[in-house]
């Protein structure tokens, strides 16, 4: 059948905008409004597909005029809004920031920005909010499952419905299955990875196929019966799509099966909610259908306009200054649909060679000026040279150092070697990102004193810690922290096997957060303005008595248990306790401190005080295990009561010790690496 236009999928597109804006800007009625961008997915595939059925009908398929339709759609306002980022990023963003907005450039004009996205941030961090391309990742996934669609879809349907239903419900289902499964070993890869994400966009061409082969009618009915079954359906895939933006938060598990609910709900309403139905009238109301018509452009502008504000801002933005940021989004997404959207997909203004000539162009032009700026390290000749540092603090970056492989045939375990390959003392470093920012500092001491270390990853834990949970307790999370403990007794044996020490270090506090009267949340409030705004995320452990609670005693007992497994070697542990965090993301404070005031501070700090408090626990706990081979590196000794009295020093002189909140700078990582060195040597 050919399909015609649907007012109310405009609707339905409103529905997915706003509350993904609404969401970005910080508003807590929508704590789950990131699920619009699975809508849009249903809609996208469903839409897509109808059309490339209904031409395979017809004999009217090109794979030219396929792509040239996606162009029209969505290069114009696309390369609108990347150009009008351009001259903001120079003027606002640190040398760090701007060459990381680079790589996002580049990467969102090649359409792989979801893998950059996946290796530059978590979704739901802090610092998603201040990534002005963050969200294109989902546009990227789009393009690239519109890379393989017409050539599937032209190969089924020669082969008939039934090749059609089953192949895309096969893809559906194993997509499905994979995404469920990595979301308990790499979250990041389930979220912003095409293979965990390409289901929704195939729930939307199942939708398609239905309709297409008259499975399911779009036609309008005077049968009783019918007609309150299209009622309910599409009313049960209204409140399907409504629910988790109002109910998810950053806490539930997704995608996965959680994105089941939005998903399937999107598509009741695609195949159900046809004239006379209460959820078709309400979803082509007028202001939806506009809403729904610019929520492209409205998509593509928010989160830059956000971001460029919060980055500019040291404090948090107040709700009516928010509501007049997304506002300001509105006015600017109608102007785009109305001059650059429109005209664009007009034919009799814009021909095919003009088209593809001006994305040549401009695809060109953008990727050339984001090489080089990343070439350039974000171009910090802007700002004075005495700040370089402050701006850009040197990291040893573990992702591009570690090509990481097997550990000794292990299957649950990888290596990344690093100092002296032919040490005569081998080392293992293990532990969290806190370990990793080690590693730079180690690598170059272990070369000089002829030690070879091996950084340990450790695969299919959710947890750093064995025997520990996060987010919520259920009976697939118990399986995979039972598979995680025996991870754990695998590097142990591993440890006493092939190494002779080991170097232990997590952001324990965080790991244990939250326990009732003594760490009230996993994100730091240094209480002078630094917020490390992460997800509230609750810890469990199973306390003697086998119950799962965020109650200290499980977690100390967890904490003893992983150190009694490597000291129980009786080869040397060096115990790393909580490094001191800041609050403040250092050099970004750095930077929106000099864009205010024209200078940097030359030292920044923290209340000791605030730090010996919320630490508490982790002290004690780790003080409380007893072993002759452990040995105790405690960071407050380097940062906290040194420099100055009562306080932890984040920055001294202009050199930052952290790279963002809470990690250590090669700077800041030097006086514990050397003296990790200093113990090995008297061993």
């Amino acid at each position: 059948m050919t399909i015609g236009y649907r007012k109310e999928i405009d609707g339905l597109r409103a529905i997915a905008v706003v509350p993904v804006i609404l969401f970005h800007a910080g508003f807590q009625l929508f704590s789950g409004g990131y699920i619009g961008v699975d809508i849009f997915f249903v809609i996208s595939g469903y839409l897509i597909t109808s059309i490339l059925l209904d031409e395979h009908q017809h004999q009217a398929f090109s794979l030219a005029a396929f792509y040239e339709r996606r162009a029209r759609r969505i290069l114009p306002a696309l390369i609108l809004v990347l150009a009008c980022c351009l001259p903001f990023a120079y003027a606002i963003l640190s040398p760090l920031d701007l060459r990381a907005f680079a790589k996002s450039l580049l990467s969102a004009n090649i359409f792989l920005a979801n893998v950059v996205s996946y290796q530059q941030t978590d979704y739901f961090d802090a610092a998603s909010e201040i990534k002005p391309l963050l969200h294109l990742w989902s546009l990227s996934i789009e393009e690239q499952y519109y890379l393989v669609l017409p050539l599937l879809l032209a190969f089924l349907v020669k082969r008939g419905a039934k090749s059609v239903f089953a192949i895309l419900l096969i893809l559906g289902v194993t997509s499905l299955v994979y995404s469920e499964h990595v979301l308990y070993i790499n979250e990041r890869a389930s979220f912003f990875f095409t293979t965990s994400r390409a289901w929704e966009l195939l729930v939307g061409s199942l939708s398609a196929a239905l309709v297409h082969y008259n499975y399911v009618s779009l036609q309008p009915t005077t049968h009783t019966l019918y007609l309150n079954v299209r009622q309910w359906l599409s009313a049960l895939g209204f409140a399907m799509v409504a629910y988790p933006i109002f109910f998810y938060s950053k806490n539930t598990p997704f995608p996965g099966l959680s994105a089941l609910v939005p998903s399937l709900g999107t598509a009741l309403i695609l195949l159900f909610a046809v004239p006379n139905t209460w959820v078709q009238r309400f979803l082509s109301l007028k202001p939806m259908v506009f809403v729904g018509l610019i929520s492209y452009s409205a998509y593509l502008w928010h989160q830059p306009v956000l971001a460029f504000v919060r980055y500019r801002s040291l404090d948090s933005l107040a709700p009516l200054a928010l509501a007049g940021l997304v506002a300001c989004v509105m006015v600017l997404a109608y102007f785009s649909w109305r001059f650059v959207e429109q005209p664009f997909r007009d034919k009799q203004r814009f021909n095919r060679r003009q088209i593809w000539i001006s994305a040549v162009i401009a695809t060109i032009g953008l990727s050339t000026l984001s090489v080089y700026v990343y070439k350039k390290n974000g171009l910090p000749s802007r700002f004075d040279g005495k700040y370089s540092e402050a701006f850009y603090p040197h990291e040893f970056k573990e992702d591009n150092f570690c090509h990481f492989k097997p550990l000794f045939d292990s299957q649950n375990l990888l290596r990344c070697d690093f100092g002296d390959p032919n040490g005569k003392r081998t080392v293992f470093l293990v532990g969290d990102s806190h370990a990793s920012a080690l590693l730079g500092g180690l690598h170059e001491s272990f070369k000089e004193k002829s030690i070879k270390g091996i950084r340990v990853q450790v695969l299919k834990c959710a947890h750093q810690i064995p025997g520990m949970i996060s987010a919520s307790v259920n009976e697939e999370k118990i399986a995979i922290a039972e598979k995680c403990s025996s991870t754990y007794d695998e590097l142990s044996n591993l440890f006493k096997k092939h190494a002779d020490a080991l170097v232990l270090s997590i952001r324990w506090t965080a790991r244990f957060a939250p326990i009732p009267g003594e760490v009230e949340e996993f994100f730091f409030n240094n209480q002078e303005g630094g917020v490390e705004f992460k997800p509230n995320i609750s810890n469990f452990a199973q306390d003697e008595n086998g119950v799962w609670s965020v109650g200290g005693e499980g977690k100390k007992l967890a904490v003893h248990k992983l150190l009694n497994r490597f000291t129980s070697t009786g080869k040397p542990v060096i115990l790393v306790y909580p490094v001191p965090e800041a609050g403040w993301d250092i050099p970004r404070y750095n930077f929106n401190t000099y864009a205010k005031t024209g200078a940097v501070q030359s030292t920044v700090s923290t209340s000791y005080e605030l730090f010996k408090r919320r630490n508490s626990f982790s002290n004690r706990t780790l003080d409380q295990f007893q072993a002759l081979n452990l040995i105790r590196i405690k960071p407050e000794n380097y940062f906290c009561n040194t420099y100055l009295a009562g306080r932890c020093v984040a920055q001294h002189e202009y050199v930052p010790f952290y790279y963002d909140t809470n990690h250590l700078s090669t700077a800041g990582a030097k006086p514990i690496t050397d003296d990790i060195v200093k113990i090995l040597q008297k061993q």
